[in-house]
């Protein structure tokens, strides 16, 4: 959503098949409840800036896709994870996934869709409440869960006020991203 900030994308197409772990056959279900403990941390790992917490949540190798969002395809976590400290480490953040709809690919691996919404306050000048869903594949490496690949994809965006009042109910995306360029300076 925050445009490009001189950060090289591996691709910058947002359409697109997505990676192999999606065409896997469904196995049974041991790590469902990790992959969703795993999810709950990953936002609350952005909401409270707990940014080497986050890290253990993302595979060294994760491909993070915002592209649907108006932001760039990132190769690995570190350039991701240094992405939202520059954009949203001085924004008050709420992120929510419900409703995941999750499988397991093979007994180390698990893909799914998750119904998100999200609410980012930049200081007293404005904010955006968005809808829509992330694209996840998970490994578990070393007894540990993390994502390996993730696209989030937007489905509306309302421009709000630092209170949570609409200023412009599903505004187009360079809209919002023109508005976060002038709050923020990036």
């Amino acid at each position: 959503m925050l445009g490009t900030i001189g950060i090289p994308t591996a691709n910058a197409e947002s359409s697109g098949p997505l990676p192999s772990c999606y065409s896997q056959p469904a196995v049974s279900a041991p790590g469902i409840d990790a992959v969703k403990q795993l999810k709950q941390d990953y936002f609350h790992s952005i909401d409270t800036k707990n940014w080497s917490d986050l890290k253990t949540h993302l595979a060294p190798n994760v491909i993070v896709d915002t592209t649907g969002s108006a932001g760039p395809i990132f190769p690995d976590r570190e350039s991701f994870v240094s992405f939202l400290q520059l954009t949203l480490g001085g924004a008050e953040t709420h992120h929510s996934g419900y409703d995941p709809q999750l499988k397991m690919t093979s007994t180390t691996t698990a893909a799914g869709v998750w119904t998100m919404e999200d609410v980012l306050i930049f200081g007293d000048t404005f904010g955006v409440h968005g809808y829509g869903h992330y694209w996840e594949c998970y490994t578990n490496l070393n007894g540990q869960w993390v994502e390996q690949y993730s696209k989030l994809t937007r489905t509306r965006i309302d421009l709000i006020n630092p209170d949570g009042t609409v200023i412009q109910a599903d505004a187009p995306l360079d809209v919002v991203v023109q508005k976060f360029h002038e709050a923020t300076g990036l």
